[in-house]
């Protein structure tokens, strides 16, 4: 795959896959889209699965989907925010970006199918009776721009925001690519 220009991304393999893959790459890897074990979920990363993609010089997008976040339907951009700052305090402000996983105009059918399991179709969560909503102040790519203002409400630094908003994206996939 590194030879092939292949980004590398481990989020939905399992600890012996995820284990080689960082073992072996000579370009860093990824969890593109995931969100810190603040809630108990199956897709959600522990600490230590963050630490070791990071540790390895990996990179970690967060995802905005409600049903990740520990307030579900009732999170907020500010909950995203807050969360983000919590993946920083693990991986690092240069390794973390935006990875939201973005949903939007999805039916409950899709929902539930990334809900199963795709070896056997067997659900791995709860199924969804509704569609998931996104955040409060996070509704649609329209709302992305709301970003910027609950990360200096939060107190963020331009610098920090710059780089969660894409420059650490941009500054990955050169290194995974060159």
């Amino acid at each position: 795959m590194n030879a092939r220009r292949i980004l590398i991304e481990l989020l939905h393999v399992g600890p012996k896959t995820r284990d080689g893959a960082i073992r072996y790459s000579k370009k860093p890897v990824t969890y593109s889209h995931c969100c810190p074990m603040l809630k108990q979920h199956a897709r959600n990363k522990t600490d230590d699965q963050l630490r070791t993609i990071a540790n390895a010089g990996g990179f970690v997008g967060f995802a905005s989907y409600t049903p990740f976040l520990p307030k579900g339907k009732e999170s907020t951009l500010a909950d995203c925010v807050s969360a983000m700052e919590y993946l920083i305090n693990i991986v690092g402000e240069d390794n973390t970006g935006i990875g939201t996983d973005w949903v939007q105009d999805q039916d409950i059918d899709f929902f539930n199918y990334l809900s199963s399991d795709k070896g056997k179709g067997r659900p791995t969560s709860t199924p969804h009776k509704t569609v998931p909503s996104m955040p409060l102040g996070l509704e649609s790519m329209g709302s992305f721009r709301n970003f910027i203002p609950a990360m200096e409400a939060a107190g963020w630094s331009e610098t920090r925001i710059r780089k969660v908003l894409g420059e650490n994206w941009l500054k990955f996939l050169k290194e995974s690519w060159d």
